[in-house]
């Protein structure tokens, strides 16, 4: 027992240098370091392909349509004498030819261009001054319209029309001539098929001589009348273009 107590103890400093060196080992390692976040690349990237058609295609004009339309539909027409001509130069009695109003309907072929041609036919009731128990005034013509293509939902126009003309009593014709008219439009395309515009027109109307229910007789001349047009419309495609 006396022999064997001192082995342990010669152990301890033995033991005691092999901590210490450890630690010291442990001092000596740098510690780790956190992982870096990547840095942003100095190149410039390329803008996203969707964002620029995106873009591209909100500031672009919409293509020229190559279809050919059958466009038809109704006006609300007024229609404003402001020269009634010799049919009223008689003093004597009242004139026969006031202002009116009513309704045309009309059709048409609008081709791929600015071009539209169609025809139409209008019916107003006017102001007779009591000559007549229910005055009016017919016209049959053929128009024709000119484009200003933008390439937006809005065009303006130039309007033409050549026809015939007829005055009278209850649907009666007694009176009629040649009418042409000149006049411009705007048209706004509120669907893909309706549009709905406004138009002016200055109109002449010849008329002939008649006489007319108080017996007194009109000179034949020429009227002038001013037209508003409030369009209603609708395009049906016939064909594609090419």
């Amino acid at each position: 027992m006396l022999f064997a107590m001192p082995r342990p103890l010669a152990l301890a400093p033995v033991l005691l240098a092999a901590l210490l060196a450890s630690r010291a080992g442990r001092a000596q390692s740098p510690p780790p370091t956190a992982p870096t976040a990547p840095t942003a690349s100095t190149e410039s990237t390329p803008a996203q392909p969707a964002t620029r058609a995106l873009v591209d295609l909100q500031n672009a004009l919409p293509p020229p349509t190559n279809i050919v339309y059958l466009q038809y539909g109704v006006a609300f027409t007024s229609e404003i004498v402001s020269a009634a001509g010799p049919i009223c130069d008689n003093v004597a009695v009242p004139c026969i030819l006031g202002p009116g109003g009513g309704l045309t309907i009309r059709a048409g072929w609008r081709g791929t261009g600015a071009i539209y041609l169609g025809g139409a036919y209008e019916l107003s009731k006017q102001d007779p001054q009591k000559l007549l128990r229910l005055a009016i005034l017919q016209q049959a013509r053929g128009e024709g319209r000119y484009y200003f293509i933008s390439g937006k939902d809005i065009e303006p126009y130039l309007h033409g029309a050549a026809g015939v003309a007829g005055y009278g009593n209850e649907w009666g014709v007694d009176t009629w001539g040649p009418a042409v008219s000149l006049g411009a439009g705007v048209e706004a395309q509120i669907t893909r098929r309706t549009v709905v515009g406004l138009a002016f027109n200055y109109r002449f109307l010849y008329f002939q001589k008649f006489q007319d229910s108080a017996g007194a007789e009109r000179a034949p001349g020429i009227a002038q009348l001013f037209g508003l047009d409030l369009v209603l419309e609708q395009r049906d495609p016939i064909f594609t273009g090419r």
